[in-house]
């Protein structure tokens, strides 16, 4: 049998990975209240998810065929997904300390067993609209006239900024978030340059995993 060409690969495991966030959009709306979600708000959560993704697909292909992207299928062996969760839990530690020093609001995360579906639907919607869409359209302004490097430098504040634009605690709060979110989005970028959006999805969801569920879990005996 005849081995689909890599670009056509990795975009056949985009289409995998956005399936799965829609079932998870999808299955959260009928089952739980949608009137107030943490990152979205009152925004439907599935239209948003649906939204991304769809967008998503033709900008991953653009940014392949202008080679903003590994086009190859990330290879998910033992150590490779060791190091992506390693990264991820790593992550996860400044934001918990910065939860211990300065305290976020109790009600930050979706309780269990619902957040194991909404994270997973909100980690495509912020992925493309945080990453692969500020990279396309920065790509696809420079017309090639601009060192890669450049192009990923500006995108890894696009996602802080949000988050530092919509937060609502003290401002040293919002700065150690916005250095927070900084890193966190500079880590995916490296993934996604090296081994593709599926890894850097990845890597979302151990950090959400790890921040949003165990220690959303943990945080509320702890600090309530």
């Amino acid at each position: 049998m005849q081995s689909l060409p890599k670009h056509h690969a990795s975009l056949n495991g985009y289409v995998a990975t956005s399936t799965i966030a829609l079932i998870c959009a999808l299955v959260f709306t009928t089952r739980y209240p949608t009137d107030m979600l943490p990152g979205v708000g009152q925004l439907p959560l599935l239209q948003l998810t649906l939204l991304a993704a769809v967008a998503g697909y033709p900008l991953l292909w653009f940014l392949q065929r202008r080679g903003m992207a590994p086009s190859g299928r990330f290879v998910w062996g033992r150590g490779q997904i060791w190091r992506i969760v390693m990264l991820g839990t790593l992550l996860a530690l400044p934001p918990i300390a910065i939860d211990l020093l300065t305290g976020f609001s109790r009600n930050m995360n979706v309780p269990i067993p619902a957040a194991f579906l909404f994270y997973p639907a909100v980690a495509l919607l912020a992925d493309v609209l945080f990453h692969l869409l500020p990279l396309a359209a920065l790509t696809w302004m420079s017309q090639g006239k601009v060192r890669i490097v450049w192009l990923f430098a500006p995108v890894v504040f696009t996602e802080p900024i949000f988050q530092a634009a919509n937060a609502t605690g003290p401002t040293i709060q919002t700065w150690l978030v916005f250095a927070n979110v900084s890193l966190i989005s500079a880590a995916q970028l490296w993934v996604f340059w090296r081994h593709g959006f599926g890894a850097m999805i990845a890597l979302r969801l151990v950090f959400y995993f790890v921040w949003h569920i165990v220690w959303g879990v943990a945080r509320l005996a702890l600090l309530w």
